[in-house]
């Protein structure tokens, strides 16, 4: 199987600072040789920032702008699209890659994502990202990202939320946004939880962009995180619903993001990543 890694080093439009860095220590760590040891034929390839502008969701806009032709590419060459993100906003520009039929999101997270600068308490952008790729605000964004469309609502599962603001819940559960939160998947376990909205995926769309934010694993397996929150779902349980998704649909391009090496211990969260990329990438090439 070929694999691009696509190298989003950037937090907040800004390089190499932050979860920013978390792109960086991946490659630095040796993921590329790490899967060509394992028979996959790998080619990074960095995002740049061309121009720099004072207006940050511009940035951002421009960022995923280049993302978008970089995986329109490798899907043309038969590349398998992963990106290492620093920011979930990277979603923009994987799905700006795609022609249509667009595909379908899974998103794992501890977060909604979903804030609008109507809902949000804090302003900040990288709690946006899901609820952009939607169509809930910046609607003008695609004057910057070409072949940018927002993702049907009812083709998009949000799995594993824990930590949602008050009003980015009540936005989220006025949409057709599948939802399965974190509560539900400790009550009734993965397959139990997760299956009936996978079933639902499944009759909209059978093609999905998988998006990890990788502080949806429980501080104790990734602590190198901006916003760790206690009670997450551990590394094994994030494996089996990887399986059980990929059981029923297929993974056209995946994204791990979030990881900040500053606040890592031990490596810990660097390991559960390797971990991770390896995990999806065994699953796909078995698709």
């Amino acid at each position: 199987m070929k694999i691009i890694l696509i190298n989003v080093p950037f937090h907040l439009g800004k390089e190499n600072v932050g979860m920013g860095m978390g792109p960086v220590r991946y490659l630095e760590a040796g993921i590329d040789q790490n899967l060509k040891d394992q028979g996959y034929k790998v080619k990074v390839e960095k995002i740049q920032l061309v121009k720099q502008n004072n207006d940050v969701m511009t940035t951002i806009a421009m960022l995923n702008n280049s993302l978008g032709k970089v995986v329109k590419k490798a899907l043309k060459d038969g590349f398998f699209p992963f990106i290492l993100g620093g920011n979930c906003n990277t979603c923009l520009g994987t799905l700006a890659g795609f022609d249509e039929p667009k595909p379908g999101i899974i998103w794992f997270d501890a977060h909604g994502d979903f804030n609008t600068p109507e809902t949000t308490p804090s302003g900040f952008l990288d709690g946006m990202g899901l609820a952009i790729a939607t169509g809930q605000c910046f609607y003008d964004i695609n004057t910057i990202i070409e072949n940018m469309q927002p993702i049907q609502e009812s083709w998009t599962l949000h799995i594993g939320a824990r930590d949602l603001d008050p009003e980015e819940r009540e936005l989220l559960e006025s949409t057709e946004v599948l939802v399965v939160d974190n509560i539900t998947l400790k009550k009734k376990g993965i397959r139990k939880g997760l299956l009936p909205k996978l079933t639902e995926l499944r009759s909209q769309t059978q093609e999905i962009y998988l998006h990890i934010d990788i502080d949806i694993i429980d501080p104790s397996e990734a602590p190198g995180v901006d916003f760790p929150t206690s009670e997450g779902l551990l590394l094994d349980e994030i494996e089996t619903a990887l399986k059980l998704i990929g059981e029923k649909l297929q993974i056209k391009a995946a994204a791990l993001t979030a990881y900040n090496p500053e606040k890592d211990i031990a490596n810990k969260t660097l390991q559960t990543g390797f971990k991770l990329i390896n995990t999806i990438l065994e699953i796909v090439e078995n698709q």
